[in-house]
């Protein structure tokens, strides 16, 4: 029996039963990546054969156009105003919904139901609902009499990446409401009751208790949601395009259309930034919140 024991053990941690996944990984991440850093520093193009080597060319390409500027901006606008919108109403609606309610659950679940949307369906959704003339927020607005809020939600330069923000932010808001949720069970009841001996007030209980205990999901949250941010795409291209004009451009649109005109050196290029962007900001906000994860 010890020997059959011993034999499983020795096919479970077989390290022969890692390498498809590793091969797959190697062959459809690993090496596209590794020849994609290659690639930014030519002129990969359909056009021009052959390839040459042209340096930094690209990069500082990217950061002599307005446009390219312009979509940094607003990219960085869409990744910190989702990111906060997304963790504090997700953060308030799981502590609502800790509650012992009896509609928590089916609460729960409508609150989270938007998150397993398809993009796609919410872009078109919120194009019609978003309307500047026959859209139903604005025909709402003006038959509850508050016809002054009426917006051209999507064509008004000034706004309309806050209201691109403001989808995305509807959409997951619930999905990290579930994470923090999930974060919240492991919230003591013995140290809640002593406390409420004390004398504790809500706000007391929730930075001394609540929320050290809450960190690690705060964590997931907080990475998980500035890392969509930066790689924002499928929104901006479902409800603007990345008009009016470039007034909502952002990097994942100016990738996408540098491949379909044919600039795949400098679309490479611009993967590259994205990516060293959100490597850069992920690892120090993550290393320093780890560090306040261990002394909670």
């Amino acid at each position: 029996m010890e020997l059959l024991k011993k034999r499983k053990n020795l096919i479970f941690y077989n390290p022969l039963l890692v390498w498809p996944a590793l091969i797959l990984f190697a062959v459809f991440f690993l090496a596209p990546s590794l020849a994609g850093f290659y690639y930014a520093f030519t002129d990969w193009s359909p056009y021009n054969r052959p390839l040459n080597f042209v340096g930094l060319n690209n990069f500082a390409r990217i950061f002599r156009e307005p446009i390219s500027v312009k979509a940094l901006q607003n990219t960085l606008i869409y990744a910190v105003t989702t990111t906060v919108f997304k963790n504090v109403i997700g953060l308030l609606l799981a502590l609502a919904l800790n509650m012992r309610l009896k509609t928590r659950n089916i609460t729960r679940a409508i609150y989270f139901m938007p998150a397993i949307l398809c993009s796609i369906i919410v872009g078109l959704l919120f194009n019609s609902i978003l309307h500047p003339t026959k859209g139903l927020l604005n025909n709402l607005l003006n038959d509850a009499g508050l016809g002054f809020l009426k917006q051209n939600w999507l064509t008004d330069t000034k706004i309309v990446m806050y209201t691109i923000s403001a989808v995305e932010i509807w959409q997951w808001s619930g999905f990290h409401m579930a994470i923090y949720l999930a974060g919240l069970q492991g919230v003591p009841t013995d140290l809640k009751e002593s406390m409420l001996i004390d004398g504790a007030n809500g706000w007391q209980r929730f930075r001394y208790l609540t929320f050290p205990f809450i960190l690690p999901s705060f964590n997931i949250n907080l990475i998980t949601s500035l890392i969509g941010g930066f790689k924002v795409f499928d929104m901006v291209f479902l409800l603007t395009n990345g008009g009016p004009g470039f007034a909502s451009q952002v990097v994942g649109v100016l990738i996408y259309k540098a491949f379909g005109d044919g600039f795949w050196g400098l679309g490479t290029a611009y993967s590259i930034l994205q990516f060293a962007v959100i490597m850069i900001v992920s690892a120090t906000i993550l290393s320093y919140l780890r560090t306040k994860e261990i002394e909670a």
